[in-house]
């Protein structure tokens, strides 16, 4: 073995040992710290030694040409080491001065709850810088998910029905017709929007309510509000008395963010956001990040995160996990096949040759 194979052996084996030590000490570092660090100067000197190594091992080592699986899984490490050097900090920068892509790594978007005007503006990650994306985000709807909690108690004369608090929840009342539940408000709102009175579940208090539908036999209809701290509100008066006792707030158990995407005055794509479920369009990934509320109301937080690189890392992924099938698992039985083939009647090494002299 040539010195210079030697060396880059060696190399290797000491930038595996350092990649296991760098990823023990970041995980205890917190996700915040561990990505300042592994974007750090140092850090990123190393990344790229380690990519060049994969890169000059392939070329000194002919026999990785030869062998798929390994070719393979030495591919995959390059890929996901260039993805993640793509879209680093400094991959980034290489990006705007090289290729003119003045692209946001990450961001905060907020999107007014009571509003529904499209927002494209972005507040940079660790700078505060505001940006501007190409295209614009605007909030159909937003509403809180609840764990259950409580039952809807419907009274007439002497009979009792006991109704869960859910949506869509429904129950018949035989001669009177029957009752449904249509919303669950853990904090009714009532607020002015365009000249008309929307209502809303805000957050960070406790007014529990209920909104309703009660249809008669004769196909009529009336829709009203069941309040724990205040008396039921119809329309017109309804022969029933509702209650909704409750004691204490639910648990929140999911936050849910209906977005549109608005581009040349279009809406080009909508999703209905939640915790890891994001939107994904145009180079950007939207997640459900943060509810909050301030002097002008409450609002939802969406983290923008560029994809840029991602597709590399999945690729070499994909490569990672093909090369250590074919190495372990599809090579083998490659194998198995072709000496089962061979050992099939008909099929022995003589049995050509014989053919042939009697043809």
């Amino acid at each position: 073995m040539s010195r210079l194979r030697r060396a880059v052996l060696w190399a290797a084996l000491i930038a595996i040992v350092l990649l296991t030590v760098l990823s023990i000490y970041g995980a205890f570092l917190g996700a915040e710290r561990a990505q300042a660090f592994f974007n750090s100067l140092p850090v990123t000197v190393y990344w790229f030694a380690l990519a060049a190594l994969l890169v000059v091992g392939i070329v000194l080592f002919r026999r990785l040409l030869r062998v798929p699986s390994l070719l393979m899984l030495h591919l995959g490490c390059i890929l996901i080491l260039a993805g993640g050097m793509w879209g680093s900090n400094a991959g980034f920068h290489v990006q705007k001065q090289l290729f003119g892509l003045d692209r946001i790594p990450k961001g905060l978007l907020k999107l007014a709850i009571s509003e529904q005007t499209p927002q494209n503006r972005v507040t940079v990650e660790d700078s505060n810088e505001i940006r501007e994306l190409p295209f614009s985000i605007r909030l159909k709807a937003f509403r809180l998910e609840y764990y259950p909690a409580g039952h809807l108690l419907i009274r007439h004369n002497e009979q009792t029905w006991q109704l869960p608090a859910e949506a869509g929840a429904q129950v018949a009342l035989g001669e009177l017709g029957k009752l449904t539940i249509e919303q669950v408000f853990e904090n009714f709102k009532l607020a002015a929007q365009e000249g008309k009175h929307v209502v809303y579940d805000a957050p960070g208090g406790f007014n529990p309510a209920l909104r309703v539908r009660f249809e008669k036999p004769d196909g009529t209809a009336v829709a009203g509000l069941v309040f724990t701290q205040f008396e039921p509100m119809f329309p017109e008066p309804v022969n029933l008395t509702l209650s909704y006792p409750r004691t204490r707030p639910r648990a929140i158990k999911d936050y849910i963010s209906e977005l549109e995407v608005v581009q040349d005055g279009k809406v080009v794509a909508a999703k209905a956001i939640e915790v890891n479920h994001p939107l994904h369009y145009g180079g950007y990934h939207f997640y459900q990040h943060a509810l909050d509320e301030d002097e002008h109301g409450q609002y939802t937080i969406l983290q923008v995160v560029s994809d840029a690189g991602l597709n590399l890392v999945y690729g070499g992924y994909a490569l990672l996990v093909a090369g250590i099938f074919w190495h372990f698992w599809a090579r083998r039985l490659l194998t198995a096949f072709q000496s089962r083939h061979l050992m099939a009647p008909g099929t022995s090494e003589t049995g050509p040759a014989v053919a042939g002299q009697h043809g």
